[in-house]
């Protein structure tokens, strides 16, 4: 029930459901939101993680899904990106450093990047001077988006079945809780006291989300509700 069985990011399954909590505890929804994924196509092991072998393939016109990722990045201009888990990571700070490498995790560690807090770009390392002036061109003299590393959604990490003494329902309550102190600092938001339901249009109203992810998404929305998220 993920992105490829429904042709939806986070389609369906307990990390779609999670994001969408984590989307309406600042209350917002994916309609107001641009999600991309750091490799656009299945693994080829089926699922999981890319390969490094994956993200450094070509993608139609593009050298690789890093230099993808780097033009998405300037295309969107956004304030702040919320990267989920550390192949996100990895791959933003190759989309944004000199040469497109794909950089091991301590080496995006080591400059200064945070699980849990908003970081300046730079945080994950050196930033490219081409990507400096191309960022400029587009939005003039806009700072660069500012950085929320969070742990990826998955099932593997957060559940809405756990119980609340579990660490699957802690990771959750820590996720929120860096996304609301992020999306209130950068992005200025006044945060509801209690999440919105989820809209009916948009995305919401596609055949795939209505027929196939509605269903499974408002029974774990649901369980979060009753554990208080």
């Amino acid at each position: 029930m993920g992105a490829h069985g429904t042709r939806i990011p986070f389609g369906g399954d307990i990390a779609g459901a999670n994001l969408e909590v984590l989307l309406g505890s600042i209350g917002l929804n994916r309609n107001e939101t641009f999600i991309v994924g750091a490799y656009n196509s299945l693994p080829a092991r089926g699922g999981g993680e890319p390969a490094p072998a994956e993200l450094r393939a070509p993608v139609g016109d593009y050298p690789s899904s890093i230099d993808l990722l780097r033009a998405t990045v300037v295309a969107t201009g956004p304030a702040l990106i919320v990267v989920l888990g550390n192949i996100g990571l990895r791959t933003l700070a190759g989309a944004l450093a000199p040469g497109g490498m794909l950089p091991g995790l301590a080496r995006v560690e080591k400059p200064g990047a945070v699980r849990g807090q908003a970081m300046q770009a730079n945080s994950l390392g050196e930033i490219d001077e081409e990507f400096r002036r191309v960022w400029n061109r587009a939005w003039g003299l806009s700072a660069l988006p500012r950085i929320l590393w969070l742990m990826h959604p998955s099932a593997q990490n957060m559940s809405p079945y756990a119980r609340r003494e579990t660490l699957f329902h802690q990771r959750m309550r820590d996720a929120r809780r860096y996304l609301r102190r992020a999306a209130r600092a950068c992005l200025g938001v006044d945060l509801p006291g209690r999440r919105p339901p989820l809209p009916t249009d948009g995305i919401y109203a596609l055949p795939e989300w209505r027929d196939q992810i509605a269903p499974r998404i408002e029974r774990m929305d649901r369980l979060w509700r009753e554990h208080g998220l």
